[in-house]
C-alpha cells in the first residue's frame, strides 16, 4: 500500500483520522500483524464514521467520504488476505494434531 499517512487534507475529523491512521501502520509496517487487533480498529472506525453520519449527515464532504471508502476497501482486501493465511494456518494445524493422534492410537 502506498499510503503512509492520512492527513487532514484528506479527512478533517480527527477521530477518523487517528483510526484510519492506526489501521494504516499497523497493516502496511509489517507482513505479520496482528488479526485482531485491525479488525477491533476497523470495529471502531464503522462504529465512529456510522455514528458521526447518524447525528450529521453532512460530517464528512464527497471526497472525504469517497477517499475513506476507497481506504477501507484497500484495507479490507489485506484483512481478508490475512484471514485467509491464517485459515490455512489453523486447518495445517489441525490437521498436524489428527496426524499426531493417529500415530499415537497406532503405537
Amino acid at each position: 500500500m502506498s499510503l503512509k499517512r492520512v492527513t487532514s487534507s484528506q479527512v478533517k475529523d480527527s477521530e477518523t483520522r487517528a483510526y484510519c491512521n492506526d489501521l494504516v501502520s499497523l497493516i502496511a509496517d509489517s507482513e505479520d500483524w496482528d488479526i485482531e487487533q485491525a479488525l477491533n480498529i476497523h470495529n471502531k472506525l464503522d462504529i465512529h464514521i456510522s455514528s458521526s453520519l447518524s447525528r450529521e449527515k453532512t460530517h464528512y464532504s464527497a471526497t472525504e467520504l469517497e477517499f475513506l471508502i476507497n481506504l477501507i476497501e484497500q484495507l479490507s482486501v489485506k484483512i481478508d488476505n490475512q484471514k485467509q493465511l491464517l485459515a490455512v494456518k489453523i486447518v495445517g494445524n489441525q490437521k498436524n494434531k489428527k496426524a499426531v493422534n493417529k500415530y499415537k492410537s497406532n503405537i
